[in-house]
């Protein structure tokens, strides 16, 4: 496999991840007004050897002091990127026997030390253990980090035979790439600060990281850092890390608050069926919780007043009073007095029918349907033809040009006239139907004596 595929398939895998981080959607909630931001410290110990195992050049790699630095920005609750710094210096020698007891003298090279300049790597992270059904915060995360970098290195070897000590290629400084593998884990200590224990094993694309190229056909050299370290999250005061945020504990938050919200919405309509004055309009509702016992009243609990003089229907003994007879009585009844010229005469039954003051149906939208304050005024309707044998009425209304107009006009006609034979028992050959274009308002409907 040649370098340059491990290389790109390598960058391709970490800017894969940290794209399907950009635009990955967090669990069950967003990810605005979290802390998304941090930068850490930390120190640790670096060795030319991995977790994992694989050859070596040298037998006993050995530990020293490793620092570095990393910037990391948390995309959603399991996906992040982060940027990593590593310095220090690796050190190994061939003091241990071979594995299988033989002692390491063969070798030409006793011990190596390469210092390193800088590594820095770009690597995409993945956490786990953020949504937890069993509490509520969440305190410790661990993750798995994977990615690609550039390392700098100069090595230094030591001679078996004459001591001496030699800078690979003359000292220059080397570059090569890496590929970083790790692990770790996040404790939360405060919304601002975590602590960091992680491991990196690190994979060079090259066999001189050591200053040797002992296995140089096979061999890739490694290093590895062990490390503890300490964050810093930045954001506003208050803001808690996207990091540590458990999504689940959230939704069940959401969902409690919102179950809460229903039940009290209940129990109050509960308390809003009592209907004090029965009137059929429970009290949450009722504009007038008062109303007489027998009054009709209208949807929102109000006693009707079919000819709006003041006097409910339930106490009007005139329930249908001319507005020019208005004001009226404590009884509901107008004061029209008879002209004097007209006292004596006897009035034929066609003027009679004339004299009657017949309603308005109003109606809203396109609605046909007659309201409970309709029916009542068809029933004055009803009563007045009853009195007036002789009497017929006419049932018009006012349609626009268009024929779903003209329909709904016929419809609304047929509905009043329907009520009054039907409701009211008045014969049908004494009401008659018309539907006049433009002749008035389209949504009323007047009755009138032929």
């Amino acid at each position: 496999m040649s370098n340059n595929f491990i290389k790109t398939s390598v960058l391709t895998g970490t800017l894969l991840l940290i794209s399907l981080a950009m635009f990955a959607q967090a669990p069950f909630t967003g990810t605005k007004g979290f802390r998304k931001f941090s930068l850490g410290i930390n120190v640790g110990a670096l060795r030319p050897s991995i977790i994992t195992g694989g050859s070596n050049d040298f037998t006993k790699p050995q530990y020293d002091l490793g620092y570095g630095a990393n910037l990391r920005y948390q995309f959603t609750h399991r996906l992040g990127a982060q940027l990593d710094f590593v310095g220090g210096k690796l050190k190994g020698n061939n003091d241990k026997n071979y594995w299988n007891g033989l002692p390491a003298t063969d070798r030409p090279i006793s011990s190596f030390e390469t210092k390193m300049g800088y590594s820095f790597a770009l690597s995409g992270v993945y956490t786990f253990g953020t949504i937890n059904w069993l509490h509520s915060t969440t305190k410790v995360v661990p993750y798995v980090t994977g990615g690609g970098g550039v390392v700098e290195y100069k090595p230094t070897t030591t001679d078996r035979a004459t001591g001496t000590s030699t800078a690979f290629d003359n000292g220059k400084a080397l570059h090569s790439f890496f590929v970083p593998i790790g692990i770790g884990l996040k404790f939360n200590l405060s919304e601002m600060i975590n602590l960091d224990l992680g491991y990196r094993a690190n994979i060079v694309d090259n066999d001189n990281f050591d200053g040797t190229y002992w296995h140089a056909d096979v061999h890739r050299d490694k290093y590895s850092y062990g490390f503890l370290g300490v964050d810093f999250a930045f954001g506003k005061k208050g803001q808690k890390q996207l990091l540590f945020d458990n999504p689940a504990s959230k939704l069940n938050d959401i969902l409690q608050s919102q179950i809460t919200h229903v039940q009290t919405e209940v129990d109050s309509l509960k308390l809003g069926i009592t209907d004090t004055d029965g009137d059929g309009v429970a009290d949450i509702f009722d504009k007038e919780p008062n109303t007489p016992a027998g009054c009709p009243v209208d949807a929102h609990g109000v006693s009707r007043d079919t000819d709006g003089d003041g006097v409910p229907d339930c106490k009007d003994k005139q329930l249908i009073t001319p507005t020019e007879c208005q004001p009226v009585d404590a009884d509901g009844v107008g004061k029209c007095p008879d002209p004097e010229c007209c006292k004596n005469m006897v009035m034929a039954d066609s003027d009679k029918c004339h004299m009657l003051n017949f309603p308005s149906i109003s109606f809203k939208g396109n609605r046909r349907a007659l309201t409970s304050d309709a029916k009542a005024m068809l029933a004055t309707v009803a009563a007045q033809l009853k009195n007036n044998a002789a009497c017929s009425i006419i049932i018009t209304g006012y349609p626009a040009a268009s024929k779903a107009s003209q329909a709904l006009c016929n419809n609304r006609a047929q509905a009043i006239k329907s009520y009054l034979t039907e409701k009211e028992g008045i014969s049908s050959d004494r009401i008659e139907t018309n539907c006049e274009v433009g002749g008035g308002d389209v949504n009323t409907v007047d009755i009138k004596s032929k």
